[in-house]
C-alpha cells in the first residue's frame, strides 16, 4: 500500500499572537459567558475579515481559496501563495483588520510576524520551517517587544526594490531597520475609502469613522496600561507596562504624521483647490471617456495617501450638501471649488483638534 508523498510548499506565512489573552481565559473558568463571548471573538474576527477583503477582490488578481486560515487558543495563522504582489497586499488587508478587530472589539493587541518559506498544511496538519521561523520573529524579546507585525527579510527579499518603496508609502513602516505593517496609518485609510462608499451609497454597513480611530485606538492603550498598573506582581506589571509605552510612541508619531500634513494643507489653500480641480477634470474625463492620468492618487502615487485621506475628511461633512445644492441650482464647477475650498480651513482645524486630544502623555505614565 502506497500513501500520498506530503511535501511542503513555499508560502506567504503569518504567525499572529493576541497579547492579553490569557487574564480573559483565566476569568472564564468562574464566567461560563466568557466561553461564548472569546468563541465569538475569534470565529467573527475571520468572518468580518475575510468580507471586508472582498473588495479588494475586484482589484488584486488573487485567488481566496488558496488561503488557508486556522485559529487556536490566542494564536492565529493565514497562509497563502506568492503568485505577485497583490498576495502580499491581500494577507497583510487581513491582518490589519484583525488587528483593528481585537483592538476596537476587545481592547486587545495582537503582536506576529510574517515571514516567506516551507509549510505544510492540510485540513489537520500544519508544520514546517516557516512556521518556527515566524514564531521566533514574534517571540524575539529584541525585536518584536510591542504589538506589532513584523516583516521578516525572507519576505522582503522576494519583494522588488520598486515595490518595497511603494508598500513603505502604503501599509509598511521601518524602524531601527526592522520592518512591520503600518496598521494604524493603514486602517485610516480604509476607513476613509469605506466612508467615501458609504456617501457615495456604494457600502452599507458603517466600518466606524476614521475620526474617531485614533480616539478608540488611545482607549484601548490606555484599558491595558491600567491592567499592567493594577498587578501586583512589579515585574509583571513593567514588562506589560514596556509594551504599551512603546506602542503608545507609535500611536503618537501616527498622529504627529497626520497633524504634520493638516499643517501643510492650513499653511498653502492652493493645494485644496489644486486637488478639486484636478478631481473635477478626471471625473468629466471619466464620464466622457477620455483617458486623464491625475495629479493627485493614492492607488498611483501612495506617497500623497496622507494628504488625500485627510481631505477625504475634511470634506465629507462639505461635500454631500453641496452637491445637492450644486444639482437644485446648477451652480458652476468655479462656485463648488470656492465653496469647498473657504470650508476646508475649519474643518481641518477641527480634525487637527481631534487628532491632538487623542496623544497619549507617555511622560506621565512613567
Amino acid at each position: 500500500m502506497t500513501t500520498n508523498q506530503k511535501n511542503y510548499t513555499q508560502k506567504i506565512f503569518a504567525f499572529l499572537d493576541i497579547l492579553g489573552f490569557e487574564p480573559i481565559v483565566n476569568q472564564s473558568r468562574t464566567n461560563p459567558e466568557l466561553v461564548n463571548r472569546i468563541a465569538n471573538i475569534l470565529q467573527r474576527s475571520k468572518k468580518v475579515a475575510v468580507s471586508n477583503i472582498n473588495a479588494k477582490l475586484t482589484v488584486l488578481k488573487v485567488d481566496p481559496t488558496q488561503y488557508k486560515h486556522l485559529t487556536f487558543s490566542d494564536t492565529s495563522t493565514i497562509s497563502g501563495p506568492y503568485v505577485s504582489h497583490d498576495d502580499i497586499d491581500f494577507i497583510s488587508t487581513w491582518i490589519i483588520i484583525y488587528q483593528y478587530l481585537m483592538w476596537k472589539e476587545e481592547q486587545t493587541f495582537v503582536r506576529g510576524a510574517v515571514v516567506y518559506g516551507d509549510i505544510y498544511q492540510d485540513e489537520e496538519v500544519l508544520f514546517g520551517p516557516a512556521l518556527i521561523d515566524a514564531y521566533h520573529l514574534e517571540s524575539d524579546k529584541n525585536k518584536a517587544v510591542w504589538p506589532r507585525v513584523l516583516i521578516d527579510e525572507s519576505l522582503l527579499a522576494k519583494i522588488t526594490q520598486t515595490e518595497l518603496r511603494r508598500d513603505l508609502h502604503e501599509f509598511m513602516r521601518i524602524d531601527d531597520n526592522l520592518v512591520y505593517l503600518d496598521y494604524l496609518r493603514e486602517l485610516f485609510h480604509y476607513l476613509v475609502l469605506a466612508q467615501t462608499k458609504k456617501i457615495n451609497k456604494e457600502r452599507k454597513e458603517d466600518l466606524g469613522q476614521p475620526a474617531k480611530l485614533f480616539e478608540q485606538h488611545k482607549e484601548a492603550i490606555m484599558t491595558q496600561i491600567r491592567y499592567a498598573s493594577s498587578q501586583k506582581n512589579k515585574l509583571d506589571s513593567t514588562k506589560i507596562l514596556t509594551k504599551y509605552l512603546k506602542l503608545s510612541e507609535y500611536h503618537n508619531s501616527t498622529i504627529d504624521r497626520f497633524r504634520r500634513v493638516i499643517n501643510d494643507l492650513t499653511a498653502d489653500n492652493s493645494i485644496v483647490r489644486d486637488f478639486f480641480n484636478d478631481r473635477l477634470k478626471f471625473d468629466k474625463a471619466e464620464i466622457s471617456g477620455i483617458k486623464y492620468e491625475p495629479k493627485y492618487s493614492a492607488e498611483e502615487h501612495p506617497e500623497q495617501a496622507d494628504m488625500l485621506n485627510i481631505l477625504a475628511i475634511a470634506v465629507s461633512s462639505v461635500l454631500t450638501p453641496l452637491l445637492e445644492v450644486e444639482q437644485q441650482y446648477q451652480i458652476s464647477d468655479v462656485d463648488v471649488i470656492d465653496t469647498i475650498s473657504r470650508n476646508i480651513p475649519q474643518q481641518l482645524t477641527t480634525l487637527d483638534i481631534r487628532l491632538k486630544d487623542a496623544i497619549i502623555d507617555v511622560a506621565s505614565l512613567l
